[in-house]
Parts: C-alpha cells; structure tokens; sequence
C-alpha cells in the first residue's frame, strides 16, 4: 500500500511567521542600539587610547557585527518563508488549473 503523499500550507501561518520575524529584525536592532546610545552616554569620557577604551570599542562592534548577523540571518528566513509562500500559492494554482 502507498502512502499518499501531501503538503498543507497554512497562508495565514506563513504570513504571521514572516510578520513576526520582521518585528523581531526590527526589535533587536532597536534595542541593542538603544543600550549602545545609553553606553555610549556613559562612557563618553573614555578615551580609546587606554586598554580599557580599546577593549570597550572593540566590545561594542563585536556586539554589533552579532546583530548584523543575526538580523541578515532573520531576514534570510523571511525572505525564504516568502518564498514558500509563493511556491506552495504557484503549486495550488496549477493544480487546480489540471483538475479543473
């Protein structure tokens, strides 16, 4: 006996995983810049030429270059959860367009 084979896709499901992984693209961004300003505010007096001002800069764009990845690598989810979305919509399309 043969299974039969089938894919469901939830549009709505799609739709809300992409909405909500481009908030939190958004979110991350916004916060981890909000906690870099208030830093920056008081640290403002450091000088980079001490090994503790070079330590804390490089802190800070490694902190960054992390969230830049991981909203890239949010985005990239996003982009191919859209693009199921269309393929799983094309599929519908053209099967119905067989049967009918």
């Amino acid at each position: 006996m043969t299974a039969e084979k089938s894919l469901v896709v939830e549009q709505g499901a799609l739709a809300d995983i992409g909405a909500a992984l481009t908030s939190a693209h958004d979110e991350i961004a916004r916060q981890v810049a909000d906690a870099l300003a208030k830093v920056d505010a008081e640290t403002s007096a450091w000088s980079d030429a001490t090994l503790s001002g070079a330590a804390h800069a490089q802190y800070q764009q490694k902190l960054r270059d992390g969230v830049e990845r991981l909203t890239t690598a949010l985005e990239k989810v996003r982009v191919a959860l859209a693009d199921v979305a269309t393929s799983a919509h094309d599929t519908e399309v053209d099967n119905r367009a067989i049967i009918d």
